[in-house]
Order: structure tokens, then C-alpha cells, then sequence
């Protein structure tokens, strides 16, 4: 070897590595405080990462709102009043409501972005593949969490409800629009009840708009027609599965 010789070290993950797989996983947060920014960002070069996030969100908080639903719950066993999070048929039902609201929500993304998707193609100025489409949109689904949040401390903050029956959920029709109107009658008229059903409202038009910011950046379109193709999308999503 001579004095000229270089010897090449092996390569290691720099920081910048590091820190764009963080921000990359931090997309959902960026998203919600700075849509404009972020989608933008998405639109040059879309990343699955965040979607990782997004997705331990929602079921960590599904799961919250179902077990604060179930604290609310009183049944009546051998005429003892004893709450429904505490009965052994609790386990059963908090994993298959846990699992049907998580499947909801994915089937609700993937009819919603598709429909935007779509329907973006006949107003935008830039073709954007399906793909990338389904996972930019994704992250507008971020609204959940701030929904399902507020479920949460909605449920909490309601008083409890003790019903005549022995178990959860009621079988029968008649018990359970028996169960729908006591519910009615002993929280609908709560301020904090009240409140939640607004947050339903305010969500969806949160939606819309982060959709139309996602339209806009991908389609690089006018804002009246990114809003119209965002509108069409989150209805096409309601007239199937109603508000989330």
C-alpha cells in the first residue's frame, strides 16, 4: 500500500435518514396543523410511513371510546346493578365491536379516497396514480382521531344508565328501541351529548376540507373544484355508510 491508498469506510445511517423516517411517521400531527405544508409535501413524494401511525392511533382510541361507552353501562344480574365493563361477556364484545369499527373505517377510507381519486380526474390538471391517491388521502382520515377522541371524553362525562336487562348488547327490537329512547331521554338533553353530536357535523366538514387541500395538491387545481371534488367524494361515503 502507498501513502495515496484510501481506504473506504463502511457507510452508516446518517441523521438525515433517521430524522425523515421520524417526520415520515409524524405525518398524521403535520397533517392537522399544517395540511397546506404537508400535502404539498405528499404530493411531490408520497410516503406510507405515517400511514403506520395513523392506523396505531385509531385503534388505540376506538378502543378508548368503546371502553368509556362501556362504563356507562349498568345492567341489572340477579337484581344487582352491575356495570357491563365488569361482566364476563365484556371481553366478547369489546373485541368484535373493536374490530368491526376498525374494518368500518377502512372500508369508509377506501370507498371515500377512491371516489375522490376518481372524480379528481375529470377536474385536475395532473394524473395522479391510484396508489399514491389511496395513500395521500389516507392521511386526511387523521380527523378521526381528534373525532373518536372527543367520543371518548363524551362518554366519560356522561352520567351512567342502569337498564332492566342482563346482558349487552339487547337482542330483541323491541328491548332494543326500548334501550335507544331511555338513552335519549336521559342524555340527549346534555349540553356535553349535545356537544358530541355537533363534533359528528364539524368532523365531516373537517374532512372536506382537509380533502380538498389533498385534491388541490395532487391535482393542482382551483380550490372551488378541489372542494367540489372532495364534497362529491365524502357524500359518495355518507349516502353508503353514513357520517363517521
Amino acid at each position: 500500500m502507498t501513502e495515496n491508498t484510501k481506504i473506504e469506510e463502511p457507510s452508516t445511517p446518517g441523521p438525515t435518514t433517521e430524522s425523515s423516517t421520524a417526520r415520515d411517521l409524524m405525518m398524521p400531527f403535520r397533517v392537522l396543523v399544517s395540511p397546506l405544508r404537508t400535502f404539498s409535501q405528499l404530493a411531490q413524494k408520497p410516503t406510507a410511513k405515517g400511514l403506520i401511525t395513523l392506523a396505531v392511533l385509531i385503534v388505540v382510541i376506538t378502543a378508548a371510546t368503546q371502553y368509556a361507552s362501556a362504563t356507562r353501562i349498568i345492567l341489572t344480574i340477579d337484581g344487582q346493578p352491575i356495570g357491563f365493563a365488569a361482566t364476563d361477556s365484556f371481553s366478547s364484545w369489546f373485541i368484535s365491536i373493536l374490530a368491526t369499527t376498525n374494518f368500518y373505517i377502512v372500508l369508509y377510507w377506501l370507498v371515500a379516497a377512491s371516489a375522490l381519486a376518481l372524480v379528481g380526474r375529470f377536474f385536475g390538471k395532473k394524473e395522479v396514480k391510484l396508489r399514491h391517491g389511496l395513500v395521500i388521502l389516507g392521511y386526511v382520515l387523521a380527523v378521526l382521531v381528534i373525532l373518536y377522541a372527543v367520543r371518548t371524553i363524551t362518554y366519560l362525562a356522561l352520567p351512567p344508565i342502569t337498564f332492566d336487562i342482563a346482558s349487552w348488547p339487547p337482542v330483541e327490537q323491541a328491548t332494543r328501541d326500548a334501550v335507544l329512547n331511555r338513552m335519549s331521554q336521559e342524555w340527549g338533553s346534555l349540553p356535553v351529548y349535545q356537544f358530541g353530536s355537533y363534533f359528528t357535523l364539524v368532523s365531516f366538514v373537517w374532512l372536506v376540507i382537509l380533502g380538498a387541500v389533498a385534491v388541490k395538491a395532487m391535482r393542482d387545481t382551483s380550490w372551488s373544484k378541489s372542494f367540489l371534488v372532495s364534497l362529491t367524494g365524502f357524500m359518495i361515503a355518507v349516502v353508503i355508510f353514513g357520517f363517521p
